[in-house]
């Protein structure tokens, strides 16, 4: 039946999706014996830990088809969330502040309580709550009395309040900039890292780093902090690439701050070793990170730290694999091109250079075409987006861009600035998580 001869398909079809998707997140959890799938839960659910595809597509499913089912049925409502939804950011910078997810770890409190531990005035810190409980962030479970769920537990990491704070307090200042930045003939079609919405709203000539290392050292810190708490699903991201064809090959880790993103794999695959190369400011956030949480590699010599500037010396010589994760994603493309051409010097023709980033994806589908271009396993099916309507790369695009005039890129672009380093991209490894890692290598002449 076509849409003109059934006006309700696209509805059908999301109904479709959603019944088929529900029903393997069902044989899941019963397979697996866990515990209800529910936000009043307060600890991760294991569907969420493991990597079997066929769940995280089903699961990947429901959530775009919430989305487009939202706008489709309460199209004013949907707007309005775009329009009202700074106060959304706000509440959770508050509760975030506040401690609020710490302060509720034993069980619900009232707001007078939560209110006399942090000072603050206690009915408008009810307002701020009760706003986030709209969006399953926190239970009002009595009058004036929260309580902690699935998703506000999530925050009492300090590395995740510190995400909260760098995008909220830090970047949405640029970002309320954007404007004056597009429309100013000094920074509308500048590339260069200190004409980025940024420079406005903070009033410096000073690049992002630059300016919070030397005037706002306490920003650097909770960059750095920030740096250690994306939440992603590890099974999954573990998958991404095959580490374990690697055996007992070195990484050096470039950029990589606290080793946030390779010392998980370190533990994953024995045999492997690392060196975390960064500013020198990042070492006692980094020994702290293995004491806290990585202790096993405490004096063994398997994970190490190594001062680095990627702008003025090449990383160690001769690993087997060098790694950048959110590294180029930091950087217009000058810039990136000197990160990525530092990493080449110090490769032999036996080294891989991993970028580990977002990559944007269309939202479009060719006219006739079922399924987006690229792998038809990793696409979303018809009729959500072809790229299943992937906010978190395009905010994170615009974040870039607000701080350092930098910016996401397709598949084309890095590998055209794989090819301005005097590297070949050889192969794209992708599966149903957020990020995507381009694979590299000397070029051949």
């Amino acid at each position: 039946m076509s849409a003109e001869s059934n006006p309700v398909r696209e509805l059908e079809m999301l109904r479709d999706l959603v019944v088929s998707s529900i029903d393997v997140v069902k044989g899941a959890v019963l397979e697996h014996q866990d515990p209800p799938l529910t936000l009043h839960a307060v600890d991760e659910h294991p569907i969420h830990r493991r990597d079997e595809k066929n769940v995280l597509y089903a699961l990947k499913s429901i959530a775009s088809a919430g989305q487009m089912l939202r706008a489709l049925c309460g199209p004013n409502t949907y707007l309005n969330d775009f329009t009202y939804g700074c106060h959304d950011q706000t509440s959770l910078l508050v509760a975030c502040q506040a401690d609020i997810p710490n302060l509720l770890a034993e069980g619900p409190g009232h707001i007078d309580e939560l209110a006399a531990k942090t000072g603050l005035n206690a009915g408008v810190l009810a307002r701020f709550l009760r706003n986030l409980c709209n969006s399953h962030i926190f239970e009002e479970v009595a009058p004036n009395t929260f309580a902690n769920n699935a998703l506000s537990v999530r925050y009492r990491s300090e590395a995740l309040r510190a995400i909260v704070g760098h995008c909220i307090d830090g970047c949405r200042p640029a970002s309320c900039k954007v404007w004056d930045a597009m429309t100013s003939p000094e920074f509308k079609n500048a590339t260069e890292p200190t004409k980025a919405p940024f420079n406005i709203a903070y009033d410096t000539p000073l690049d992002y780093f630059k300016y919070t290392t030397t005037v706002r050292p306490e920003m650097a810190k909770r960059t750095q902090k920030a740096m250690g708490g994306k939440a992603f699903n590890l099974g999954e991201y573990l998958s991404l690439y095959p580490w374990a064809r690697e055996k007992d090959a070195h990484i050096v880790d470039v950029g990589g701050a606290i080793g946030a993103a390779t010392l998980p794999v370190l533990r994953a695959f024995p045999g492997l070793s690392l060196t975390v190369q960064d500013q020198p400011s990042s070492k006692p956030v980094f020994d702290k990170n293995l004491i806290d949480n990585f202790s096993e590699f405490v004096d063994t010599g398997i994970a190490s730290f190594a001062p680095l500037d990627f702008f003025k010396e090449a990383p160690v010589k001769g690993a087997q694999i060098y790694f950048l994760r959110h590294v180029i994603h930091d950087w217009p493309d000058v810039e990136a091109v000197q990160v990525l051409k530092s990493c080449a010097s110090a490769m032999t023709p036996e080294s891989k250079l991993l970028i580990c980033e977002h990559m944007v994806c269309p939202t479009y589908r060719a006219a006739g075409e079922t399924q987006p271009r690229g792998d038809s396993q990793h696409d979303a099916p018809e009729p959500l987006l072809a790229n299943w309507g992937d906010a978190p790369t395009s905010r994170l695009d615009l974040q870039v861009y607000s701080f350092i005039n930098a910016k996401q890129r397709t598949r084309v672009e890095y590998e055209r600035l794989a090819e301005q380093a005097g590297l070949e991209s050889v192969q794209v490894w992708r599966n149903l998580g957020d990020l995507t890692i381009v694979e590299c290598r000397l070029r051949r002449e």
